[in-house]
């Protein structure tokens, strides 16, 4: 091996402002609040690094070692080792074995996608004050005054650093010196301009002497503000002179990168000008902020190929756009992706991890995208102690943060490499005639989900998305190889190595076309005692209807699938019957909503009565189970009080027949469990109990975690990706069900450690909004101690919870704990994907044990049971 195709860079921790959305879609716990982000170059002499050269970051040194693998070398697979020897050269512990396969054949040097970084002026000019303040003027910037010298070579490093990891940087506030002659067409004076950016599109800067795939034709400055006539005159000049240097193929008009010309602005508007710009020039090409649909909506009359000259936005992962069937699109307009666009659903995760950045390249290839957009490729931050977003995509970090001279790349610049090099896989094997396996496997790793007209675009769809499971990219990698291997260019496939290759494929396809279950709703109703088999009244019941959402990733469509119940624990007061249900016919990315019934016997509440229940997915197409889904859906009896209770914060009056729960607390739902379809358990203990008088219900928690430090507190709560965050806190919802099966307001409550309750309500209508309630009426008490225990208890008076001449006989209940130590929350009843979801709770039976009796005041509304 040549150690001269080896770089090696030290990993520098930097800080990140974990949160809610990062949780959700990592499922990491984010107690350390640093992540591996800057790779700080290393010198590297005849393979070996020396770790004195490295920067203390605690008890370990991470390292990053790009190999280069030359387009020439042997195919086959090679050995190695890496050592770590003392100063005498001897081995310190065993070494690290090595091994990379080189496979026959080579990526192409140019980009079939191009993956594209927005670069603000604005942070260039507050990250490099000297180099892009005020005082230099974006316009006159040239190769040719020494006065911008250190401004063009930052420049240029930026461009290499990106190009060098098959990435483009573009600054839209380059643009020509423009002159506006009243009456005449503009003046447009493009040297400064040209010898500037001449080196980085005809590449001769750069070591592949590749060039720059994609940079928009500029927009002059306040090109917004002209009237029609003026801007299509400027466009048309534009396009003739990047065409005359035999750019324009790669700079097309992007109207979504103008003030003014935006997703919000009107559709038809925008397309009318798109199809005035093609009709100036043949060969000018115009991105606009649409897809297709909203394009043909718009109505604009352009000819066929002036129709294939706009490039339109492309489907996200969520969207209500049907994508074409495998293998059926033949239309040829391009598109471009936008990883900062409005979506459906917010979606957390664009740069999060290797996999998050990689989905995108795989979803350019399913939906026929030459280009992804990053937005804000630097520092949102000023310095290197400001925390950032752990998702935002940044690539590089200025090497001054660092006390190194240049910009410094980051480890999400590498995961940028690795996806455009997916892309080239997947581009070899279309020209070689392997499209449908290609397609196939990207749609099984993006899961791209449809949402129909009038379905609610849930953001909880979001966690479908993509794909968590290592393995899963990694054989599609190996798959793809193979792929390219089993058919020589020219030449006919091989057919038996074909049929192999096939049979894998299929056999890696499996686990990932199986369908995810995701819970939704939890419906209870009072039936009370009903007919044995012996035809006696007994027992005292509920019916639940629990709802279902069924994603399909597969591009077979199932019919006559069966969703049942497993068999519960005898003693658990369940009865599921009917044990099952038939589900129509599943859609491809289509989200399909499902139910199934249950009933529970109140008079058989046991401990066993919290323990998690299944459901089982039997589809059609294979006639067995391919999916599985568990809840924990608790029924617990909340006593009447008979006896003196003190508020306080000690617990004193609370004994272990009171609790609803003890142990752990179900986690909110996070992708990949979601995808795992397993239900996870919190690492720490929680004890919630319950009780109620005629004026109150009462509450009590003993909880742990909390925040060791200084505690934050706000007067409000405050919400990320709708769950509360940034301090240590309890949610509470309530709503009653009364004896006739109507139901209550549902009320809200947040407890804090320092004492402070946050109370707010809205009516059980669907959509209604949530409201604070001013002076409820909430007594509340608290204690903590330094070990991070945290007991309280509340008072919730009954006029708050619903009638006051009518008690409830149930209550839906839910309690949900969020740690500010590492943004983790969990519920009593789950997995639910935020606190305030009222459509998925729990339920408290309202009981009067027979040793206190009602009082006649009470007039027996408060017991549905038989006695």
């Amino acid at each position: 091996m040549d150690t001269g195709n080896l770089k090696a860079y030290q990993m520098l921790p930097m800080p990140v402002e974990v949160n809610p959305g990062y949780v959700r879609h990592t499922g990491l716990n984010t107690a350390n609040r640093i992540a591996p982000r800057a790779l700080l170059p290393l010198a590297m002499i005849g393979g070996s690094v020396s770790l004195a050269a490295t920067r203390a970051t605690g008890n370990s040194v991470l390292l990053w070692v790009d190999l280069y693998v030359p387009s020439d070398a042997a195919a086959g697979r090679y050995g190695g080792r890496c050592e770590l020897v003392d100063a005498d050269g001897r081995g310190v512990g065993p070494p690290l074995p090595l091994s990379l396969t080189v496979y026959d054949f080579a990526l192409p040097v140019e980009r079939h996608l191009q993956m594209v970084g927005n670069v603000q002026w604005a942070r260039l000019a507050a990250l490099y004050p000297a180099s892009f303040g005020e005082t230099i003027t974006p316009s006159l910037i040239n190769r040719h005054e020494a006065r911008y010298a250190k401004t063009v070579l930052l420049l240029d490093q930026l461009m290499t650093l990106s190009e060098a990891n098959r990435a483009t940087l573009i600054v839209p506030g380059l643009r020509p010196t423009v002159k506006w002659p009243a009456n005449e067409p503009p003046q447009i004076d493009w040297r400064e301009f040209d010898s500037l950016i001449g080196p980085w599109m005809r590449g001769e800067l750069f070591a592949d002497h590749c060039p720059l795939g994609y940079w928009p034709l500029p927009a002059a400055p306040g090109l917004d503000r002209y009237d029609a006539a003026s801007r299509l005159d400027y466009w048309s000049l534009a396009a003739a002179h990047f065409d005359q240097l035999d750019w324009l193929s790669r700079s097309p008009v992007a109207l979504h990168q103008i003030s003014g010309h935006t997703g919000n602005a009107d559709a038809r508007a925008l397309v009318a000008e798109a199809a005035q710009i093609l009709s100036r020039h043949p060969r000018v090409r115009v991105a606009l902020p649409f897809d297709d649909q909203q394009v043909s909506a718009a109505k604009v009359e352009t000819t066929g190929a002036d129709s294939d000259r706009l490039l339109t936005a492309g489907a996200s992962l969520i969207s209500s756009v049907r994508p074409p069937a495998i293998g059926t699109d033949t239309s040829r307009r391009a598109h471009w992706l936008g990883t900062d666009l409005p979506r459906l659903v917010p979606y957390c995760g664009a740069g999060g991890d290797e996999r998050d950045v990689r989905v995108w390249a795989w979803l350019a290839f399913l939906r026929r995208a030459e280009l992804v957009l990053w937005d804000r490729p630097l520092p949102a931050g000023n310095t290197a102690a400001e925390p950032a977003d752990p998702d935002a995509m940044v690539w590089f970090y200025p090497g001054e943060w660092f006390g190194v001279s240049g910009p410094v790349p980051t480890v999400q610049l590498k995961w940028l490499r690795r996806a455009a090099q997916d892309y080239e896989y997947l581009w070899l094997a279309k020209e070689r005639g392997e499209v449908i396996n290609a397609l196939q496997m990207a749609r099984l790793l993006t899961k791209p989900v449809e949402v129909l007209p009038g379905q609610e675009a849930d953001p909880a769809y979001a966690l479908m998305s993509g794909t968590t499971d290592q393995e899963a990219w990694d054989q599609a990698q190996e798959l793809l190889a193979r792929t390219l291997l089993s058919r020589t260019p020219g030449e006919p496939a091989d057919q038996g190595r074909q049929n192999a290759l096939d049979i894998q494929t299929l056999q890696w396809a499996q686990p990932q076309e199986r369908p995810l279950l995701l819970p939704r709703s939890a419906d209870w109703s009072v039936t009370g005692p009903r007919k044995n088999r012996f035809g006696a009244m007994s027992g005292n019941w509920l019916a639940l209807s629990i709802g279902v959402d069924i994603y399909n990733a597969s591009d077979t469509t199932p019919d006559k699938n069966v969703l049942s119940w497993a068999p519960p624990s005898p003693a658990s007061g369940w009865e599921m019957r009917p044990q099952q249900a038939e589900i129509p016919r599943l859609q491809t990315y289509q989200v399909l909503p499902a139910a199934l019934s249950a009933a529970f016997d109140l008079n058989a509440i046991t401990p066993d009565s919290g323990k998690p229940i299944e459901l089982d997915f039997r589809d059609g197409y294979h006639n067995k189970v391919s999916g599985v889904l568990a809840v924990r859906l608790p029924v617990a009896a909340s006593d009447r009080r008979d006896g003196p209770l003190t508020l306080d914060g000690t617990l004193g009056d609370w004994t272990d027949a009171d609790a609803l729960q003890d142990g752990p607390l179900v986690l909110m739902m996070n992708r990949p469990n979601l995808q795992r379809q397993q239900l996870q358990f919190a690492p720490i203990r929680s004890r919630i109990y319950s009780g109620w008088g005629r004026e109150n219900f009462y509450l009590a928690f003993a909880l742990e975690g909390l925040w060791p430090g200084q505690r934050q507190a706000h007067n409000d709560v405050h919400y990320h990706s709708r769950r509360a965050w940034d301090e240590d806190l309890c949610e509470v919802l309530i709503q009653g069900v009364f004896r006739d099966n109507t139901l209550g307001p549902v009320l809200h409550l947040v407890c804090k450690p320092g004492g402070a309750v946050w109370v707010e309500r809205k009516s059980g209508t669907a959509g209604a909004n949530w409201g604070p309630i001013e002076g409820a009426a909430v007594r509340y008490a608290t204690t903590t101690a330094p070990d991070g225990r945290w007991r309280g208890e509340a008072a919730i008076p009954w006029n708050l919870i619903g009638n006051e001449k009518t008690l409830p006989v149930l209550l839906r209940f839910n309690f949900c704990q969020n740690r500010r130590a590492n943004c983790v929350s969990a519920s009593w009843a789950g997995p639910v994907d935020f606190g305030r979801e009222e459509r998925f709770m729990g339920v408290l039976y309202l009981r009067t044990p027979p040793e206190v009796g009602l009082n006649q005041d009470d007039g027996g509304r408060l017991s549905i049971s038989a006695r």
